[in-house]
């Protein structure tokens, strides 16, 4: 059963007419507007591979759904039938408010937003993973590594330097809180009143420079985005600059591993940026 077909099996399940289906993203995940509802289901597409089962399902419903309680500027889990997580025929799906957007956000309001998000994030008090994405990334690795989508001395190399991040991470001691996990600008919905923060599958805890790394890894690696820097700015993140380029770092190995995986054709200037080719 391909992931339109469950969606609007689950959809109907519960209540929901559904008529006229339209994918709007096939990737990681598969996003379908369930039209004419104003619901999204979001199926777990090839990432499935990466993260079996759905804990990591589950806390993001619990943090977007406390956040949208909270009246920060997120989508919401739809509240016209059961969020989820659903599980139908190998498909694990939730669902979420579609949002009628209005074109690319203004960075700098998304920046704004983000800081809102923030502070909404200190109040949450579920159980959230410490940051880990670079952990993950190194399972990760060898995932792409026994496949052989990667050639075994870069394999080596990409290991090598997640092992010198790791060391000089665990010797930071700033503070920390629950973070996006995720927060680049591709996962800003604008609205009609204005962006919203979305995805929050990587929801973790750890130091707010990992989110402004987010922010700007892209645009240092590329020179694309140069709106991110607008947005960091507008965010007004805390941060120590030598600390930060580190967290950057991180995020560009992770980046670059993910590209590999996913076939993202960025992911030549990630890997060269990552082994310090360019």
């Amino acid at each position: 059963m391909n992931p339109v077909t469950a969606a609007v099996a689950v959809a109907r399940e519960n209540g929901l007419r559904v008529d006229e289906p339209h994918v709007l993203r096939d990737g990681l995940n598969v996003l379908i507007h369930l039209r004419p509802a104003p619901v999204v289901a979001r199926v777990a597409g090839t990432i499935a591979r990466v993260r079996p089962g759905d804990d990591w399902l589950r806390r993001e419903l619990a943090v977007a759904a406390s956040l949208a309680e909270a009246g920060a500027p997120v989508v919401a889990p739809s509240a016209e039938l059961p969020p989820g997580p659903h599980h139908h025929e190998g498909h694990v799906l939730s669902f979420w408010t579609y949002v009628d957007q209005q074109g690319k956000p203004d960075p700098a309001a998304a920046g704004a937003a983000l800081h809102d998000v923030h502070e909404a994030l200190r109040g949450f008090h579920g159980s959230l993973p410490a940051l880990g994405h670079v952990t993950e990334a190194e399972a990760l690795l060898a995932h792409v590594a026994a496949e052989e989508a990667i050639a075994p001395d870069t394999a080596h190399a990409l290991h090598d330097r997640i092992e010198e991040l790791r060391a000089t991470m665990t010797t930071l001691r700033g503070s920390v809180q629950p973070l996006h996990g995720d927060a680049h600008l591709r996962n800003v919905l604008n609205g009609p009143d204005g962006p919203l923060w979305n995805d929050w599958e990587d929801t973790c805890i750890g130091p707010v420079q990992w989110d402004a790394a987010c922010l700007l890894a892209s645009h240092r690696v590329t020179g694309a985005e140069p709106e991110a820097e607008v947005a960091f700015n507008a965010a007004g993140l805390e941060h120590d600059p030598a600390e930060l380029n580190l967290w950057i770092e991180a995020r560009v190995l992770q980046g670059a591993i993910w590209t590999i995986y996913t076939g993202n054709p960025r992911g030549r200037a990630w890997l060269d940026h990552a082994l310090g080719r360019t």
